[in-house]
């Protein structure tokens, strides 16, 4: 599956463009704490699940330690459906730096804005970066 991460990251497709590129998915497995993995994304593949993401991944760790890069995320493109990578965090240029280390692995880089958990509000991501939205603006236009 050739996706809109497949290459730069600054080739941003519309999101109805990117939407057809991943074929239309209307199956989509959602990202869950601890049960995202690959070996579940596989395996939800085979009943069809038509779009799979990640476990949650701190765009800051990601970035600064290649041990969290490889202990998190792992990806097998041949055997799960596509993919979209989950990334959190509150630094515009990190978020950008984590999404273009992915760019390959991937099918969409998605930016969580939901989790309601203390951690998320003490690491300022998910949910709580609906209350800063000039900061919202600046991670989503980086």
């Amino acid at each position: 599956m050739v996706g809109a991460c497949d290459g730069d990251l600054t080739q941003k497709s519309s999101g109805w463009a990117h939407y057809e590129a991943l074929g239309r998915p209307k199956l989509i497995c959602a990202p869950m704490v601890d049960g995202s993995e690959l070996p579940f994304r596989v395996l939800v593949g085979r009943y069809g699940a038509q779009l799979c993401y990640s476990p949650m991944i701190n765009s800051t760790l990601y970035v600064r330690d290649e041990k969290y890069r490889r202990d998190v995320f792992s990806s097998s493109r041949e055997d799960e459906p596509p993919l979209a990578a989950q990334i959190a965090g509150h630094d515009p240029q990190t978020m950008l730096e984590c999404g273009r280390l992915l760019q390959t692995h991937c099918d969409a880089v998605d930016i969580n804005l939901g989790c309601p958990q203390g951690i998320a509000r003490r690491g300022r991501y998910g949910a709580f970066l609906q209350d800063e939205w000039e900061l919202l603006e600046e991670i989503v236009s980086t």
